[in-house]
């Protein structure tokens, strides 16, 4: 067989390789493109271990600026940068981790860049108190397995802790920013939403 002769037999079984594959796509509409922004985040969303445990090994490691990678739970690698020599608001934490075919679930790899700003806010006043726990996301993920996708946000994720549980299965979120996936792009202001935890929501 000639080299042209291999090089069209590879193109043609990458073409169909490509026409017959692909995962279903994010579904549930704006709903659903706040949810799976919310299973984008760490520590909140997915069920892996990898990014808190990159970013345990960062804050411990004492540096002011560093770049850890490690393995992820079912294959692939995550990359996450840490910057402290700038640092934000008092209680707020700014890191940027990038993902190369990362899976945590062994159902979906993730690929792209997400920078992640985390906050902790309480109010006291009037004889109580309120804590909440803020996420800021911005930045493009694809999505490649049982979801074939992409999830582009940026957008701010508030959990009311006194109010949420993260054992309960759901959990209640002010949503404040854009996220973008296939089915289209969506803009929330304030919106208080229920999402389920571990869960990336098909069309």
């Amino acid at each position: 067989m000639t080299r042209f002769s291999r090089l069209m037999v590879v193109s043609a079984m990458a073409a169909g390789l490509a026409a017959c594959g692909g995962g279903a796509k994010l579904g549930g509409g704006k709903e659903g493109a706040a949810q799976a922004a919310y299973q984008a985040s760490k520590p909140l969303g997915r069920d892996g271990k990898t990014e808190q445990r990159l970013l345990d090994q960062a804050l411990a490691s004492g540096a002011t600026n560093i770049t850890i990678t490690a393995k992820c739970s079912e294959g692939g690698t995550a990359g996450l940068t840490l910057d402290l020599s700038n640092p934000g608001p008092v209680g707020s934490l700014k890191y940027s981790v990038t993902y190369d075919a990362c899976s945590e679930d062994g159902k979906n790899e993730y690929n792209g860049t997400m920078v992640t700003t985390l906050q902790f806010a309480s109010q006291v006043g009037n004889g109580s108190a309120s804590f909440s726990f803020i996420t800021t996301l911005k930045g493009k993920l694809t999505i490649e397995g049982d979801v074939s996708d992409f999830v582009d946000a940026d957008v701010k994720l508030t959990m009311d802790l006194t109010a949420s549980s993260l054992h309960s299965g759901s959990v209640k979120i002010v949503t404040d920013g854009t996220i973008k996936t296939s089915e289209g792009s969506y803009t929330y202001s304030n919106e208080t939403l229920t999402l389920i935890a571990g869960e990336l929501p098909q069309a």
